[in-house]
């Protein structure tokens, strides 16, 4: 905005000042036969308008142009819009009736080739601002400071010159000086103030912005890191609340750089690109309103499964909980499952269902099965020694942090492969206390499960009531619980832990088994058609464990945890 004005008016509230079209063909007596053309009689007379101009949109109080002025005039909301200014001139006096865009106008072509071509001949480009400058030189490979983030821009890796030709590297590969000193200070200015793990990894957190007018880039820089860690760190909910609804009208894009260093070099590991205002903010309030939704949600325990420690400190939903769900095992460290997953739902690429619900699995099997020493990211839960117990624990945090990742992904339509349904906001007005299956009904509801998954559900809730009987006989392992397939359930896997919980039903009759598991496997024959299923076996075990770790008050008689 500041630009397009002082072309044509010069320096704001400076009445005798040229515009600088003007001034620069003044200046140079090479551009005298200009000043006959259409076109420096209209930057002439164009002048005359600038009061006009600063009246409508400079703001005396910023000592600058106003784009929220401008997008105020020509009634356009001052979110999500992008304005783009061309100039046309009308003037009667020089028989221009009609308004014509200032390049068709006679003389302009002159003056831009002449101009283009004193360029050509005095200056060289830099390839860091695109400014054609008179002291260019190629980037210094040894870099003046011992840890920098400038070893990236090397010759002999070309990280990020891999398309250059060798031969022509000095030239291609060139910034002026000045720029060069700037790189170094901004360089250490990211390493001391914006590196932020993600997924254990370190990465640069570094915005594009839009139009570098009226931009404070200290200030812009330090609110996006701090959201940044709203998204990516483990931080409490009173926290994330607060910050997520502050906002600005300032458009940009973030990269997240991830990067590699042995101290002496840095190489670029991970590159999430474009990450718009837009989404990125869209992200947060999603992963919010999920969080505090889910607290409304009766048979989750949400604040005990968003919680850690001797201390029970509140978890917030973000990418550290997606992390922490998604095994990363020891042996395969060059592959992060998670910052894929990251680097999808960041640069809005839909996710596929079926892949989390390997993950998944994979988790299960290590609660299970206790292989917490081959995962860098998987931990067992605190202060519980009963084995069956922390998987209890272990697997409800698991599947409904899962469920509260499906939940975000289909809000925000970046998830794939998996059955269709409607998904609503959970209301968090004062209930009335129902019964338990109105409680279940409503848990569907919210949760948008399709019959299949309800089907799965139950399956799990009476696989919940036997293994609570088994605790009341002194079974307090669980036999029960080795009767699943922790593989994925397959049809015929199904259908067997369906028959052996038959059988324990009347071996467990007077445990009121009758009671509490009779009526989840009805609800389950009623929703089961094994001629007709289609449900996926890692899909099916997520839906099984949803019910078993399902509980409510009007349920403590089976509670099992």
């Amino acid at each position: 905005m500041s630009q397009f004005a002082e072309t044509f008016f010069g320096k704001p509230l400076r009445d005798a000042e040229k515009g600088d079209f003007v001034d620069y063909i003044d200046g140079n007596s090479k551009y005298e036969f200009l000043t006959e053309s259409i076109f420096y009689k209209c930057l002439i007379g164009i002048k005359a308008l600038k009061s006009k101009f600063e009246n409508s949109f400079f703001d005396s109080q910023k000592g600058t142009y106003s784009t929220v002025a401008l997008l105020k005039f020509m009634k356009l909301a001052n979110t999500d819009k992008v304005v783009l200014l061309t100039s046309k001139v009308k003037a009667n006096y020089l028989g221009l009736s009609n308004p014509v865009h200032l390049s068709e106008l006679d003389g302009f072509e002159q003056f831009w080739l002449s101009a283009k071509e004193k360029q050509k001949s005095d200056l060289g480009l830099c390839y860091a601002t695109n400014e054609l400058v008179d002291d260019v030189s190629q980037f210094k490979e040894i870099s003046s400071q011992s840890y920098s983030i400038n070893k990236m821009f090397v010759t002999t890796y070309r990280n990020y010159a891999g398309g250059f030709n060798a031969q022509s590297f000095k030239s291609n590969y060139q910034v002026s000086n000045n720029i060069q000193k700037l790189l170094e200070a901004g360089g250490q200015y990211v390493l001391k103030n914006h590196v932020l793990k993600i997924a254990d990894v370190g990465h640069f957190v570094l915005p594009q912005v839009f139009s570098q007018s009226n931009v404070n880039f200290q200030e812009l820089l330090t609110k996006i890191y701090k959201r940044s860690e709203l998204l990516f760190l483990e931080k409490q909910v009173k926290e994330f609340i607060d910050q997520i609804e502050d906002s600005d009208s300032i458009i940009y894009w973030i990269d997240f750089i991830g990067f590699y260093t042995d101290g002496n070099s840095f190489k670029t590991i991970n590159y999430i690109k474009d990450v718009s205002k837009t989404h990125f903010d869209r992200l947060l309030k999603t992963f919010q309103k999920v969080n505090r939704e889910f607290n409304q949600v009766e048979g989750i325990e949400w604040q005990n499964v968003m919680s850690r420690g001797k201390d029970s400190l509140p978890l917030s939903l973000n990418f550290q909980t997606l992390y922490l769900i998604t095994p990363l095992r020891k042996d395969k460290e060059k592959k992060n499952e998670a910052l894929v997953l990251f680097k999808a739902i960041l640069e809005q690429r839909k996710v596929d269902a079926q892949k989390l619900f390997e993950h998944y699995v994979e988790l299960l099997l290590c609660h299970r099965y206790h292989r917490y020493k081959s995962y860098n990211n998987i931990y067992e839960p605190e202060t519980i020694n009963d084995k069956t117990v922390h998987f209890d624990y272990a697997i409800r945090n698991a599947t409904y942090q899962y469920l509260a990742i499906f939940q975000v992904l289909k809000r925000l339509n970046l998830l794939k492969n998996m059955e269709e349904a409607n998904i609503n906001s959970i209301s968090t007005e004062e209930q009335e206390p129902t019964s338990y299956q109105q409680k279940t009904e409503a848990f569907f509801e919210t949760m948008g499960y399709t019959e299949p998954q309800k089907a799965m559900f139950y399956l799990g809730r009476a696989l919940s009531g036997i293994a609570s009987a088994q605790v009341k006989a002194k079974h307090a392992n669980k036999p029960i619980l080795e009767k699943v397939n922790y593989n994925g359930m397959d049809i015929k896997s199904i259908l067997k832990l369906y028959a052996d919980l038959r059988e324990k039903v009347k071996q467990y009759v007077k445990y009121d088994t009758l009671k509490f598991v009779e009526p989840p496997l009805s609800n389950f024959d009623e929703r089961f058609q094994p001629t007709n299923w289609k449900m996926a076996p890692d899909e099916a075990l997520f839906f099984l464990f949803s019910g078993y770790s399902f509980r409510v008050p009007t349920d403590k008689k089976t509670d099992n945890n």
